[in-house]
């Protein structure tokens, strides 16, 4: 009996050291679990920020309208930003998290298994650059293309700003013409040619900077989201060549610390990126952490006599093509001013619109240059560590293990090459002096975008291996994943855009360029048009029509125009075919100088469309010779998209001022075009 019951007890007991036992590790597996689930807050309130941006176009939908990188958002569907923010949101939820967890393996196998050879996929990928191509010129695209179309390279005033790209410019219009194709198609394509080197660029470097599949992808994620992967896509301006090479310089630099790539490649492709744009330059910090302290010398004398071949060779070819040498006697180019003054660059308004440009050519760049300053002094930090670990063995053997493997010398160097030419590059981003303002020249600019973003997400790599805790770590990683799905998404809206749309903020200073997207001149239809009323102005039949061709010049500045003259009161209907592209009228009401001291009280400008379903007012200005204002070319920008593929009836109409006097109302509508594209706000 007692046997039994001692034999029971120990049942007893044994059974409630396994319920222990169990309980020890369901609690460790908890302990376990929350360590490894990121704190909610910090990339909720990131992913609702983020949402935001993209949802509300930056604050546009709100009427906030100061921040122009977010501008172009306007122009994409409510329903697509919509989405976008809640796949931004949604990413940053606890819920999502969890399933990441859950598959995250399965995604990896499945990722890995569908690995492909990079060589069949660039040209694809060039090919959706070039189908995919802007279709927005900006900054000084018009004026390049005017200089290629009708100025010889001998005589471009551009063409030392910009040498090797100039040559490649130059020698690519020449070489389409037999195609059929122009300066646009030309440009374009170098365009898209820099595209392909810089798929190339992004994949090496993503290989070389890291083994593990998920970190290669962030890498050249952080690398494509971002404004200046607009440069690919037939970008008609300077900037795609000098912007590339730069990128495969620091590609080349990491590859020489890994042993794949000789220093005087590196040399050789930062010489051509200089070349292609004086603005390479501030990238060459990056090179200062390649040499080793016993053959510096000889590495030195390497990058300098490689980095010299192209662009003496530049040179040799313009002393060729007897191109001038330019004159310095005011500044370079004629840039009497390269750099702000140190007042200049962070006076409020020139900071404000640096930082706006860097939303758009690096959307993370909070991310990228807070998670950077803070990798940099983790660096110092651990630098002063391991000097005090070699003076004490006792002190090298309390560094943790991630910390001592960080600190190795290779690590440490690949990071000081991508710091440096992050940091070069805004210097170079925030001191230059330009003549156009920023929202039109972003590109400028763009060379220091990739960099940026390459030595940020490399940053961020950093801070999560030596976060303090694990659960500290997966709220990094998933911050990161957060803002890169936000940038992305902006990214993508970017490029969308400016292929969907041609954008225009049209300069009559610069109607000759802007004559490219002339549609029709009105006042070829002015035979077929309806005018009402028909008689003339005064007993002489001839001399006095109410509508007729003619053509103003304002005294004060000498700008002539062709005119419709439309004594008021007059209503030209012209019978138009609006095409189904997007369009838009461009028209230059005026009164006529010579009625100015005539008296009166002014015309009013009507424009009207009529169709089927009845007339309606687009347009409405009043003006009187009386405001100096007036006395001047009006300029009238009227979408058409509404009646896209639509026949109208197009009515210009000229009306006696509120007291209905009609003694003095010379008017006419100048330079009446039909444009292709949409009026920029």
């Amino acid at each position: 009996m007692e046997a039994a019951k001692g034999e029971k007890q120990g049942e007893n007991a044994a059974f409630s050291g396994a319920r222990r036992q169990d309980a020890r590790q369901v609690h460790r597996r908890a302990e376990a679990d929350s360590a490894q689930t990121p704190s909610a807050l910090p990339p909720v309130l990131v992913g609702l920020a983020c949402a935001a941006l993209l949802v509300t176009a930056g604050g546009r939908t709100f009427g906030f309208y100061e921040w122009w990188a977010f501008a172009f958002l306007e122009f994409v569907p409510v329903g697509l930003r919509c989405a976008a923010g809640a796949l931004v949101a949604a990413a940053a939820t606890p819920f999502a998290y969890a399933q990441w967890r859950r598959h995250e393996a399965q995604l990896t196998r499945a990722l890995e298994r569908a690995s492909i050879s990079l060589w069949p996929v660039a040209p694809l990928l060039m090919l959706a650059f070039w189908l995919f191509r802007e279709r927005t010129p900006h900054g000084d695209a018009l004026y390049k293309l005017d200089l290629l179309t009708h100025t010889p390279l001998n005589e471009n005033p551009y063409v030392w700003k910009e040498p090797l790209n100039s040559l490649v410019e130059y020698g690519m219009t020449a070489a389409v013409q037999p195609l059929g194709w122009g300066p646009e198609e030309a440009v374009a394509l170098a365009s898209v040619l820099a595209g392909g080197v810089f798929v190339v660029a992004a994949w090496t470097l993503a290989h070389w900077l890291s083994t593990k599949l998920w970190r290669r992808i962030a890498i050249v994620w952080a690398l494509w989201a971002s404004g200046a992967s607009l440069l690919w896509f037939g970008h008609v301006e300077n900037y795609s060549g000098s912007t590339v090479l730069a990128l495969a310089a620091l590609a080349l630099a990491i590859g020489h610390l890994n042993g794949r790539a000789p220093l005087w490649a590196v040399g050789l492709v930062a010489g051509a990126a200089v070349s292609f744009h004086p603005q390479a330059a501030f990238a060459l910090l990056a090179l200062a952490p390649l040499l080793r302290r016993a053959q510096w010398p000889r590495q030195i004398a390497v990058l300098a006599v490689s980095g010299a071949v192209v662009p003496a060779l530049t040179v040799l070819t313009m002393g060729l093509l007897q191109v001038p040498w330019p004159a310095l006697d005011g500044g370079f180019a004629g840039d009497s001013q390269l750099f702000w003054t140190p007042a200049q660059a962070v006076a409020p308004a020139q900071l404000s619109d640096a930082l706006q440009n860097l939303w758009l050519i690096a959307p993370l760049w909070p991310f990228w240059i807070g998670g950077g300053a803070i990798a940099a002094f983790k660096m110092v930090q651990n630098w002063r560590q391991r000097r005090r670990a070699e003076a004490s063995p006792r002190e090298s053997n309390r560094l943790p293990e991630a910390q001592r493997n960080f600190t190795a010398a290779d690590s440490t160097r690949k990071l000081l090459v991508l710091m440096g030419a992050a940091v070069g590059l805004l210097l170079y981003f925030f001191t230059f002096q330009n003549d156009l303002p920023r929202p039109q020249d972003w590109d400028l600019f763009a060379i220091a975008g990739p960099p940026l973003a390459l030595w940020g997400v490399c940053a961020w790599f950093l801070l999560i291996d030596r976060a303090p805790s694990l659960r500290t770590a997966w709220t990094l990683r998933q911050m990161l994943v957060v803002g890169l799905l936000f940038a992305g998404s902006y990214a993508l809206f970017w490029v969308g855009v400016n292929h969907t749309y041609t954008l225009l903020t049209p300069d009559a200073a610069q109607r000759e360029r802007y004559a490219r997207f002339r549609l029709l001149d009105l006042t070829e239809l002015l035979p077929q048009a309806t005018v009402t009323p028909d008689a003339p102005i005064c007993a002489e039949p001839v001399g006095c029509e109410r509508v007729m061709l003619t053509e103003f010049v304002m005294p004060h500045t000498g700008d002539a125009r062709p005119v419709i003259f439309a004594h008021a009161p007059a209503q030209i209907a012209i019978p138009l075919d609006v095409p189904q592209e997007r369009s838009f009228l461009w028209l230059s009401p005026a009164l006529d100088p010579q009625a100015w001291g005539w008296g009166g009280d002014g015309v009013t400008f009507i424009v009207r469309v009529r169709t089927a379903e009845g007339e309606r007012t687009l347009w409405e200005r009043h003006a009187t010779p009386v405001d100096p204002a007036d006395r001047e070319w009006l300029e009238a920008w009227i979408p058409l998209d509404d009646y896209r593929g639509r026949r109208i009836d197009l009515i210009l109409e000229t009306d006696p001022g509120p007291a209905g006097d009609d003694a003095a109302d010379r008017a006419g509508w100048g330079m009446p075009w039909l444009m292709r594209g949409t009026i920029r706000r």
